[in-house]
């Protein structure tokens, strides 16, 4: 059988008992006038360490109206009443809230965690203070946001400022009238965190294609998207056919097209440019030095007879029903091509046009990162009766550059 003893407390005993009553006594009187918040949360914009302008959303609900609101950024503890201490690298100075009729920012005492006072009507309901402008602490890890509320912000600011309050700077915990006004009180818990490095490459890219037509007839650009087929070699033989004979003649232009296609995921697009081998810049008689066919120049050429030869640009080929194509490809910025005229840019010595170091540019992307954009070109020639009769040959190049 069990047997329950009882004894009389000693008189030591009894002072201790009677010292706990009085401590307990002490705490109760600072938060008597606190009640509890409740259903509070916090959202921040960035959690990331040493993030700056960051965004702290605060929900809670009040039990009682108050004209203020106290939050006090811990890195310890989110007790109310005892000791905080700073968050390292937490900046509260730029600290704002919109709809608040003032924000101020108290001078505590070194080493305790930096307050922020917002002068702001509330009720006993839901209550959003968003605080912008603050810079996160420097060390991933566990920060509390302390909030009290007040009757006043002059009463809020009294309570941690190093000369009000007794200085202790935690709030409910002082022994002056500021904390007797302290209304509701409550705390949130957050974490700071590393930021998540994610990289990648992403490798430069440029396809271009030149092709022939697969017959004399077709339309559209033959070249299956992503140059995969359709094509051919681009040699053209330019002339009208007599018979069983195809040559130029005074009384027309010859023609031949061309097609291109382009892709590049080229931050600033791409550019392409013509090349031609001859120097003079247009045919050349196989056994001759000069171009007796010359290049057309900016000027150009609509009808025959000339004894000249050059090229019309089309109009962007790239929405044909055949194709899948995003960005643009068109005549290059400030040249002198277009798709009436055949136009063919020369001038002597090498200094410019087709026959310089790095060709005339002629095309380009006009900025866009294209995909599958197609673009025509048809070269013309013409001949006058003067003309000397022989084989004429150019071997031209287009020369695609991105601009990363």
């Amino acid at each position: 059988m069990n047997s329950l003893n009882l004894r009389l407390p000693s008189r030591r005993t009894g002072y201790i008992a009677a010292a706990l009553m009085l401590v307990m006594t002490f705490i109760s009187s600072a938060f008597a006038s606190a009640a509890q918040v409740t259903e509070r949360s916090i959202e921040l914009s960035s959690s990331a360490k040493t993030a700056t302008n960051v965004t702290y959303n605060l929900t809670f609900t009040p039990v009682s109206a108050a004209g203020a609101t106290a939050l006090q950024f811990c890195s310890n503890s989110p007790l109310i009443g005892a000791s905080c201490t700073a968050p390292t690298g937490i900046n509260v100075a730029s600290a704002a809230e919109s709809s608040a009729t003032s924000v101020s920012k108290p001078s505590v005492a070194a080493g305790m965690g930096p307050v922020v006072v917002i002068e702001k009507s509330i009720t006993a309901s839901a209550t959003t203070l968003t605080v912008t402008g603050i810079t996160n602490p420097s060390s991933a890890g566990a920060l509390y946001v302390r909030v009290i509320t007040y009757d006043t912000k002059a009463h809020a600011e009294a309570d941690y400022t190093a000369t009000g309050d007794s200085g202790d700077n935690d709030g409910i915990g002082g022994t002056g009238a500021a904390a007797a006004d302290a209304v509701d009180n409550g705390s949130v818990a957050l974490s700071i965190t590393d930021t998540i490095g994610v990289s990648a490459a992403v490798l430069e890219t440029l396809l271009f294609c030149v092709s022939g037509q697969t017959n004399e007839s077709t339309a559209t650009n033959p070249i299956a998207a992503g140059c995969a087929s359709g094509l051919t070699p681009p040699t053209l033989t330019l002339g009208e056919t007599t018979g069983n004979v195809k040559a130029l003649s005074a009384s027309a232009i010859s023609t031949g097209d061309i097609y291109t296609q382009i892709s590049t995921n080229a931050a600033n697009g791409a550019v392409v440019n013509l090349k031609s081998n001859v120097a003079c810049g247009g045919l050349k008689r196989v056994e001759a030095t000069g171009c007796d066919i010359a290049p057309a120049g900016t000027t150009g050429f609509t009808t025959a007879p000339n004894a000249l030869f050059g090229v019309k640009v089309n109009a962007d080929s790239g929405t044909d029903t055949t194709q899948s194509a995003t960005g643009t490809f068109q005549v290059a910025s400030g040249a002198n091509y277009d798709g009436t005229t055949y136009k063919l840019k020369y001038l002597a010595n090498n200094s410019a046009g087709v026959t310089s170091v790095y060709g005339d540019p002629i095309l380009d992307t006009n900025g866009t990162q294209p995909s599958n954009r197609n673009m025509k070109l048809t070269f013309g020639a013409s001949i006058n009766n003067n003309t000397p009769a022989g084989l004429y040959k150019a071997d031209l190049s287009l020369i695609a550059t991105g601009k990363f």
